[in-house]
């Protein structure tokens, strides 16, 4: 990360475009999440005193500062400040919403533990960017992120540590008994992603779970399997402002057994700084396999998009959330990686409709890099050109980024 300032322009909500400066942020990871913790089923309830003040953030620019951590100011306020140009939103559906204080006293599901600062039984804020209330639920655990800090999957699964396969096992039957403790673990701020954390039942003969999402809305039931070996796993690409219910059923190879007992949970709003979409007007991702000049730590699905400025954007998933980016002229020609004369690519994020500077892959110093081929620019809304980055070039270009930005969308 270098130590200037990136000059950066946006556009604003009257179609004006805004010059400002963007502040070179963190890149240590562990400055934030301290260490690793077991499980989140096994958590005490967070000290007030460690926990720190935080900004509720709407369009860049836009921010209203909360000096007492707990008290919160009224939600009209906080629509009319934070979003004003943002339009009105549709009558959401009443449910009966437990406090967050009701929780402190009725936690029963996590057991104490001197790990309080990962895992929590209520959000920082109760209300959301969009002032709408967070769902708060004895099943539900809470992580804190930064709030100029992408949305990452990778980042929240390492508090999960991979589980080693039972060798040997004595299978005679199916699963006898369902998992227990399913837990919802969600970071604030962030909409499209959950991860969810069981626990398996005592001499149980599960190899497998299938993990089982349902949605219901305007366009009916929706629902998603999944098949994990591990007792926990995360559930990506959901919609914001939705609802949801999750249930695990154990299997082997002789059968399935019983499920866990449904929970349900409702996503917060969308961050309005990360894509906001314009009906008939904004190409979708596709699937589609192309020829790419790779370095990549990703090796997932491929995806590309037309963008407003005449180049086609492909991306290469590690996750929904995490991913490398190219661009081509062309749909059949290759796609090349993207340099960053002034950065290590942070301002790429917006080739995939986000306005946060993302966290981007290791960073080598110049010489290390491969000299080749490729796209090139120095701040955001620059016209790329094309010509030799890496090596000799002293231009930067990076194996992933995390921008915040969802592909390829929602189901």
């Amino acid at each position: 990360m270098p130590s200037s300032v990136k000059p950066v322009a946006f556009p604003s909500a009257n179609g004006e475009t805004l010059h400002g400066q963007a502040q070179s942020r963190p890149t240590n990871t562990s400055q934030r999440t301290k260490s690793l913790w077991a499980s989140p089923l096994q958590r005490s309830l967070p000290d007030p005193s460690r926990r720190r003040q935080n900004t509720v953030v709407g369009k860049p620019g836009n921010s209203v500062k909360i000096t007492d951590d707990r008290q919160l100011p009224d939600k009209s306020s906080v629509l009319r400040t934070v979003l004003s140009s943002v339009t009105e939103k549709p009558a959401k559906q009443e449910r009966k919403l437990t406090t967050a204080a009701d929780i402190r006293i009725n936690a029963t599901r996590m057991e104490p533990s001197d790990n309080s600062s990962v895992f929590n039984p209520a959000p920082l804020l109760e209300i959301d960017s969009m002032g709408k209330e967070r769902f708060i639920a004895p099943h539900v655990k809470y992580m804190m992120k930064e709030p100029d800090d992408p949305c990452s999957i990778t980042e929240s699964l390492r508090h999960f540590p991979e589980e080693e396969e039972a060798l040997n096992q004595d299978i005679t039957g199916p699963p006898k008994y369902p998992p227990s403790n399913l837990t919802v673990v969600t970071v604030e701020g962030c909409s499209s992603f959950v991860i969810l954390d069981w626990q398996k039942a005592d001499n149980d003969s599960a190899t497998e779970y299938e993990v089982i999402s349902k949605s219901t809305g305007p366009a009916g039931n929706e629902e998603s399997v999944m098949v994990t070996n591990q007792t926990h796993t995360a559930v990506e690409n959901l919609k914001a402002d939705s609802s949801y219910e999750f249930t695990v059923q154990p299997k082997n190879v002789l059968g399935v057994g019983p499920p866990s007992e449904a929970v349900p949970f409702s996503t917060e709003s969308a961050d309005p700084r990360v894509s906001e979409y314009i009906s008939g007007k904004d190409a979708i991702w596709t699937e589609y396999p192309f020829q790419s000049d790779s370095y990549s730590e990703c090796n997932g699905k491929q995806f590309v998009k037309r963008t407003w400025y005449r180049k086609f954007v492909g991306v290469e998933l590690c996750n929904s959330l995490r991913y490398k980016i190219y661009l081509s002229d062309t749909l059949t020609g290759t796609f090349y990686n993207i340099g960053d004369q002034t950065g290590h690519g942070e301002d790429h994020c917006q080739f995939v409709d986000s306005f946060l500077d993302g966290r981007t892959g290791q960073q080598f110093p110049n010489d290390q890099l491969p000299q080749r081929q490729g796209y090139y620019r120095a701040i955001r809304q620059e016209p790329v050109t094309f010509g030799e980055i890496g090596g000799k070039a002293q231009i930067n270009y990076v194996q992933w980024y995390e921008c915040g930005t969802t592909i390829p969308g929602k189901w």
